[in-house]
């Protein structure tokens, strides 16, 4: 009896050891959504190189192919994922949204990050041109804010037609003609160029006073709950913009295996925009100007607060504290 006993009692606590639902076997599980494009490009390295792997935290990437930013709001925002990256104005969208998210870092962008593309029929020579012309845009996109941007700012808003296009489809509408030029980010741009002839770059959308901040954006309730997390999809994205500062050309040899897109054209566009972990002054005002304009013009139900929704990582709020209070007890002992 003892004995049956003490097999029955074994089996059990090995049992308990092998339940995946024991603390001891659960790991803190981060749903990341991100795009297969180069703007992705930290994100992509880090998952590739295993920097957002670290112990008792697992980091699943949500790859939601070559779409745009949009995709990855709708995915945050619905609770289908933890942490997205994207651009700006899907960013504002998420931090604007009912669901409460937190703005945890940018990483890139830069003024060049978005072309217009017209094609050699179209006539277009200048912005002049666009009057009574139709524009391809993925509607929702950092593309499409910047577009709306550069229109105010050559009083074109009302001469022009745009047409919600998705980027995968925006060269074959420019190649048939159903729009006579289309903004997007690369690879569109580039893809039109070498496929279409006669195609052209009309301008990019810079010197707008915008340097379209590429961002991560949080579930509030998951940066609160798992703070550590948070850190790691920090540094893992740091060590992701130091392998593309050091050796962009390797960097983006392994971009293109996980994009499609061929390594010169990858190795191009890193090249081109800027790349940065930081969350200052520079991308805040940017993010708060786009964010007034695209509620102007009833893009945005309304401006997030955009100094309330930084996430404040809770070791540095704590290491900030204590300073505070030893440089306080300093003052009080002289």
């Amino acid at each position: 009896m003892r004995t049956r006993l003490c097999s029955l009692l074994f089996v059990l606590a090995l049992a308990v050891l092998v339940l995946p639902g024991t603390a001891a076997a659960r790991n803190t599980v981060c749903r990341l959504a991100y795009m297969a494009k180069v703007q992705y490009a930290p994100q992509l390295l880090a998952l590739q190189h295993g920097w957002f792997r670290a112990q008792g935290m697992e980091v699943q990437g949500m790859n939601l192919g070559m779409t745009t930013g949009i995709s990855a709001t709708e995915a945050l925002v619905s609770g289908s994922a933890d942490v997205a990256v994207m651009g700006d104005v899907p960013g504002l969208i998420a931090l604007a949204s009912a669901h409460p998210t937190v703005l945890v870092c940018a990483y890139g962008g830069g003024e060049n990050m978005h072309a217009l593309i017209v094609s050699d029929k179209s006539g277009i020579r200048s912005a002049d041109d666009l009057k009574g012309k139709r524009i391809g845009c993925h509607f929702g996109s950092s593309t499409h804010g910047g577009l709306h941007l550069f229109l105010a700012r050559h009083n074109l808003a009302s001469s022009v037609t745009l047409v919600n296009t998705a980027q995968k489809n925006l060269v074959e509408a420019l190649l048939s003609g159903s729009i006579e030029a289309f903004a997007a980010s690369e690879p569109a741009p580039s893809l039109a160029l070498a496929k279409i002839p006669g195609a052209r770059l009309l301008t990019t959308l810079s010197g707008l006073g915008n340097s379209y901040p590429l961002v991560m954006v949080a579930s509030r309730a998951y940066a609160e709950a798992h703070p550590e997390v948070l850190r790691l999809l920090v540094e893992g994205t740091k060590r992701g913009v130091d392998f593309i500062l050091t050796d962009p050309a390797r960097a983006a040899q392994e971009v293109s295996k996980l994009t499609g897109a061929p390594a010169a054209m990858e190795e191009k566009t890193l090249k081109t925009l800027e790349w940065r972990v930081r969350l200052d002054d520079e991308v805040l005002t940017s993010l708060q100007r786009k964010a007034e304009f695209l509620h102007g013009i009833q893009r945005l139900k309304r401006v997030p607060n955009l100094p309330s929704l930084v996430w404040q990582d809770p070791e540095v709020t704590q290491d900030a504290s204590a300073q505070g209070r030893a440089e306080d007890w300093k003052k009080e002992a002289d």
